[in-house]
């Protein structure tokens, strides 16, 4: 198989920082970190699992020693290996490569160094003129702490590590140590809270805040966290935070942010089991234990949303104690704890940017005027977010208006949605550069009210509420109560052949559609009955989502993501105050366009209890009337994994996950995750996505990793594409939306 040059994946040199960071704050990591470059770490190698200790025939190139296992262990050097490549039984100079540049790097001399920031299974390959060998080492890396010692600073408008809480507590004593490392005694009320049991996590993620019901023994002392995969071992010890007050429980702790990182890198494509111990009056309480998948790919992209109640800006007068608050648009990038201010600004109502909709190629994004939703205005989020408003003639048009991938075109919203953004408005096909309406053959034949619609991935299809229109004779009329898909072509305009996705039953609607990256397949939110606005998130409204397949228009809910098992019965934790159903508090989904790990990633809208941060009533979300200046609304932003090529009537979802960098003190919805602006050539990269040219590749010499245009041999993860045969290690990875992606999850 070809062997293409390796690269470094997403998130590597933020492991390494953190590493770095972490030997001088009290955290033990796992020795010096090696000056060589990661490489590649998601390619999925061609030697054969189970083939260890096959021997070649006679005569053939080898390597040895074969099949090593080294243990990385805390303040001990890093073991090495020293390869030699036979052929014949004569030494000879071979060319070494790694597969998994994270796990370790090979010298031109065949000496194995491991990187110290994960664990895992790598290939080295010894290549002599047209031959090759290849054997596996094993690296497992053992990681262990007493405290956090450096101090946590101060949080930002995300919270401490993004997701809230007090922080990493201190050292605990001997005595402590040597407790939280007896027996246990169970306690049945101590549960978890979040994360929840069988989450998949993307790797590049923030660290999630552990949370859980206290002990009935006390408030809690201290708290001894590990981690265990195949090739990862940590545990460490906490005591109680500076910032948690002297009388509150220890109820929850952030997994520190170096020790996620190389967890999740050593787990990648397997488990890793997480277990809690608490401290309190001489015993030890617990455990609580939770098995989590860890996905091949890293989260990428940039989500844009809108925040009712942020303090980036202040716009709006009558909070709660008599203060100001601002409506906005803002941006959560990768790696970020706070989100940035995109669109608002301080000042009157007039600067006020909340109702919002983005392309997926994260190039425009359309917002309305909050002292007048039906004035829209372009924002250029390659240019610096640069504003520009449309003319008076597209007034009432625009409000939440479904953008084609590239965001040159729109189709427009036209139901009722609060603030009367679109009051009377009739659907159309219209240029976002101009705001003008372009005439859509097929269109204004079937539907005149669309509600939420949206692109697909490719843009070759879109889907909708159909709300009003006279429909044809198999759908029929529109009345509110079905999702209907139509193909599209963008040279000629046309809309056609539409498709009754699903129909609701009474008292219930369908929007929100999402396609998934394959264009197979899309989420939708069904609207509860009680709701009093058109698909409201407020004032009592519930939505619950599902997922339909574009070709069998078989439907079925997606529970896992919902919060509830397959049965249908809730896992999630309740609460007296109007949180006894959280799994019918899931509104507005979109779907990021970029397949990763095998996964597609979708984001939605909230109201379910955030653990034990944010538990006030779900609908308290208006810092008008409510408090929200020490309290954080549950109104919040959640991923979910999809499975990539899910079977019709099945539930190819995953537990929901906080996104972590949102603002904690704020209202957050209706998120949109997009793929990052491109680079041109010869700009750094670590992934294909990256680059205009499509391609990010190890230059020559340097060994530095550019983008450019050249294709390398075959296509690696993220890499663009045209057809499945272009990806490096098909059927492993297939050519989705212009990318190879990861195909087969494991």
């Amino acid at each position: 198989m070809h062997q293409r040059p390796h690269r470094l994946r997403s998130s590597l040199g933020l492991i390494a920082a953190a590493l770095l960071a972490a030997s001088c704050s009290g955290q033990v990591a796992s020795g010096p970190t090696p000056d060589a470059a990661a490489q590649d770490t998601s390619q999925t190698s061609d030697f054969p699992p189970g083939s260890e200790g096959i021997k070649p025939p006679p005569g053939a190139l080898t390597i040895s020693p074969a099949d090593q296992q080294l243990t990385i262990e805390p303040g001990k050097s890093f073991p090495t290996v020293q390869y030699v490549a036979k052929r014949g039984g004569e030494v000879v100079t071979a060319n070494w490569q790694v597969d998994r540049g994270e796990i370790g790097t090979i010298s031109a001399a065949g000496l194995f160094t491991p990187a110290g920031i994960a664990g895992g299974r790598a290939v080295i390959t010894a290549q002599f003129g047209s031959e090759q060998a290849k054997t596996s080492v094993k690296v497992k890396l053992v990681m262990g702490q007493n405290g956090f010692n450096s101090g946590n600073g101060n949080p930002g408008p995300g919270g401490f590590g993004g997701v809230g809480g007090e922080g990493l507590g201190p050292a605990v004593s001997t005595q402590l140590k040597t407790l939280l490392d007896g027996a246990p005694t169970a306690d049945a009320s101590m549960k978890m809270l979040y994360p929840y049991d069988k989450t998949v996590w993307p790797l590049g993620l923030l660290a999630p805040l552990l949370q859980w019901s206290p002990t009935a023994a006390g408030k809690g002392e201290a708290v001894r966290i590990s981690l265990t995969s195949d090739h990862f071992s940590y545990v460490g010890y906490f005591g109680r935070p500076a910032a948690l007050g002297a009388g509150a429980n220890l109820v929850r702790h952030p997994l520190p942010q170096n020790v996620w990182k190389a967890a999740t890198r050593s787990a990648a494509g397997g488990k890793l089991e997480l277990e809690i111990l608490v401290a309190e009056g001489g015993k030890v309480y617990g455990p609580l234990k939770q098995s989590w998948t860890i996905a091949r790919g890293a989260l990428r992209g940039t989500v844009y949303y809108q925040s009712y109640g942020t303090n980036l800006v202040k716009n709006y007068d009558g909070a709660f104690g008599g203060g100001r608050f601002g409506g906005a648009t803002l941006a959560i990038k990768g790696g970020s704890a706070d989100p940035v201010l995109v669109a608002g600004a301080n000042g009157s109502s007039s600067a006020c940017r909340v109702c919002h909709s983005v392309a997926a190629n994260g190039s425009r994004m359309v917002v309305q005027h909050g002292n007048d939703y039906q004035v829209s205005s372009s924002y250029d989020l390659l240019a610096g977010y640069k504003e520009t408003a449309y003319p008076a003639s597209t007034r009432g048009k625009l409000g939440w208006v479904g953008l084609s991938p590239d965001g040159s075109l729109g189709l427009g919203n036209a139901v009722p949605i609060p603030g009367g953004a679109n009051a009377g408005a009739v659907t159309a096909l219209y240029d976002m550069n101009t705001g003008a309406a372009i005439n859509a053959p097929g269109l204004s034949s079937f539907v005149t009210k669309a509600g939420f619609p949206m692109f697909s991935a490719k843009g070759t299809m879109v889907a909708f509420n159909f709300h009003a229109g006279p429909g044809d004779a198999t759908i029929g009329p529109g009345d509110g109560s079905q999702l209907v898909v139509m193909d599209f072509d963008a040279t000629s305009k046309t809309f056609s052949n539409p498709r009754g996705l699903y129909k609701t039953s009474a008292g219930q609607r369908p929007g929100w559609p999402a396609f998934w990256p394959t264009d197979q397949a899309a989420v939708f939110q069904i609207e509860l009955p009680g709701a009093s606005e058109y698909f409201a998130t407020r004032n009592g409204g519930r939505g619950e989502l599902w997922w339909v397949d574009i070709a069998t228009r078989t439907a079925h809910p997606l529970h896992a993501l919902n919060g509830q098992t397959s049965a249908g019965v809730s896992y999630l934790p309740s609460a007296p105050n109007g949180h006894d159903k959280d799994h019918q508090l899931n509104y507005e989904p979109t779907v990021s366009p970029i397949a990763s790990g095998g996964y597609a990633w979708v984001v939605l809208t909230s109201r379910r209890l955030y653990g034990n941060v944010a538990t006030i009533n779900p609908w308290h979300s208006d810092p008008r009337d409510h408090d929200l200046r020490t309290t954080p609304t549950p109104k919040k932003l959640w991923v979910a994994a999809l499975n990539l090529n899910p079977k019709p009537g099945t539930d190819p979802s995953h537990p929901a996950f906080y996104l972590p960098g949102q603002e904690l003190l704020a209202g957050n919805t209706r998120g949109f995750w997009v793929a990052d602006p491109c680079k041109a050539d010869g700009a750094s990269c670590e992934a294909g996505d990256e680059c205009c040219g499509g391609f990010c590749s190890q230059q020559s010499g340097s060994g530095k990793l550019v983008c450019g245009q050249a294709k390398p041999g075959c296509a690696a993860e993220f890499d663009k594409c045209e057809k499945d045969a272009d990806c490096c290690d098909t059927p492993t990875f297939k050519c989705v939306n212009g990318k190879c992606a990861r195909w087969t999850i494991n």
